[in-house]
């Protein structure tokens, strides 16, 4: 049995700082310059509780943008604001994808450098909060300060509460793998010491931790976070994490409970629950630990058939309202007396929250049903097939492809290719059933490194006085 890999990178890196996404001059909140002179009557200790009785969120805006005092203090409350209020009314700015430029050096050096770079593509929230209007390969390297010089054939791994995690793959770092951490909204960027050598894993899934998620007390404008990452070794699935604020890799460790992972990096996207990153496997959910230094797999129930088990792309992991872990499914609907025309249908299948122990927690620790249907009967799927002249759903094809649920917005992002009445990109709120087309084309089902990304309210409102 090999020795357990200790823990490396001794080095602290220092954040990069620029203007980011939500410093930028160029556009968003107008803070009024008036009275800002001789102070208001009211103190500072009682106005914030009045503004964190305000009906949304869009309303502390506007108060912000009344005066200059104003607009200080809820910069200030951001974080406490944001969670007495209810939540912004979307916070998904949109997503980042790149085109598969190759697995080895030579074939991403004969690529272009536009499709080298990652491409940001903004939701309607982004045009009105961060003015970005249509889609950037430069959105990336204008809001983080060094950021450019190493972009070219990054890879987007991961992303959550304003952080995204990139994957450097020039060629200089083929030997090791090299990641950065980065927060556009706000400029900041550390690179994390590279794995090389026998720590170097190959295929690995990515999950994210950040001070927004720090138990009972969160700290949205925190620069700490933990990565985890998921491989493979030759007889076992292996876990290793990096820690913001020690500044160094955690001892390897190995999968607990179940047998070595077939292919790490098709877990897809993770989601975090009180502390536990949550991956979809088969008819269950794969689970570790994160809210610790050492990262440790949490023991699962048993596989539920109240769960699927469908291919990659019609199936995703998400939040529901009420914080449990639900899977989500995506399924095609035979339109009444059109035999070859389907409509899309996404629906939510079972849910799971971890026991407390305490007993009184509505958590049973169990898989579940919880069953909900949302029609999209606006997007169309086209079949020509039978199967021995009796009518049947279509075959599971690339033609829907589930891409990134958004936690704090409670939305979904998908794409549609050829052969549906409307291929492009969009967004979901899995609440409400509404839905947004954010890109248009067949091209997009052919993105890869499909990364969403969103901000918390309490960063979007720290930002105010910047702005």
């Amino acid at each position: 049995m090999p020795p357990a890999r200790r823990a490396i990178g001794a080095h602290r890196a220092a954040p990069y700082h620029r203007r980011g996404w939500l410093n930028d001059d160029g556009g968003g909140l107008l803070v009024s310059d008036e009275d800002d002179g001789e102070p208001l009557p009211i103190p500072d200790d009682a106005l914030s509780p009045v503004l964190a009785r305000l009906p949304s969120g869009a309303d502390v805006v506007r108060s912000a943008a009344t005066c200059r005092r104003w607009a200080r203090l809820v910069a200030k409350d951001g974080a406490v604001l944001s969670r007495a209020l209810p939540q912004l009314p979307c916070l998904t700015l949109g997503f980042l994808h790149q085109e598969d430029a190759g697995t080895t050096a030579r074939r991403r050096k004969a690529s272009s450098g536009a499709a080298a770079h990652p491409c940001f593509v903004p939701t309607a929230s982004a045009a009105r909060l961060i003015g970005l209007q249509a889609p950037s390969s430069t959105a990336l390297a204008d809001a983080v300060l060094g950021l450019g010089d190493v972009l070219e054939h990054a890879r987007p791994v991961a992303s959550r509460n304003g952080w995204l995690v990139l994957e450097l793959r020039k060629e200089r770092y083929t030997d090791s793998l090299k990641l950065c951490v980065c927060n556009p909204t706000r400029g900041d960027m550390a690179m994390l010491p590279p794995l090389a050598g026998a720590d170097k894993p190959g295929d690995y899934a990515c999950a994210l931790y950040t001070g927004h998620d720090l138990g009972t007390t969160p700290r949205p404008l925190s620069a700490f976070f933990r990565l985890l990452i998921v491989y493979n070794r030759r007889a076992f699935t292996a876990l290793r994490s990096y820690s913001s604020d020690t500044g160094r890799w955690s001892t390897e460790a190995k999968r607990s409970w179940g047998p070595k992972i077939a292919s790490p990096r098709h877990l897809g996207q993770s989601i975090v629950v009180d502390g536990v990153a949550y991956w979809h496997l088969r008819h269950s959910a794969f689970a570790v630990r994160v809210d610790i230094p050492e990262p440790t797999e949490v023991l699962m129930p048993a596989a539920s058939h109240h769960i699927s088990n469908l291919p990659r792309g019609w199936q995703s992991l998400g939040v529901d309202t009420d914080g449990k872990l639900i899977f989500i499914d995506a399924g095609l609907r035979m339109d009444e007396g059109t035999p070859v025309i389907y409509h899309l249908v996404v629906a939510t299948q079972s849910v799971f929250c971890p026991g407390s122990g305490s007993g009184d927690s509505d958590c049973s620790g169990e898989w579940v049903e919880r069953f909900k249907t949302i029609k999209l009967e606006q997007l169309k799927v086209r079949y020509e097939g039978w199967f021995g002249g009796e009518k049947a759903p279509p075959p599971f094809q690339e033609k829907v492809n589930l891409r990134w649920f958004s936690e704090k917005s409670g939305t979904l992002l998908f794409t549609l290719g050829k052969g549906t009445s409307s291929p492009g990109a969009f967004v979901l709120n899995i609440a409400t059933g509404h839905v947004e087309k954010v890109a248009d084309g067949v091209d997009c089902d052919l993105w890869r490194n499909f990364v969403g990304y969103e901000i918390d309210g309490a960063a979007y409102l720290a930002s105010i006085l910047r702005r």
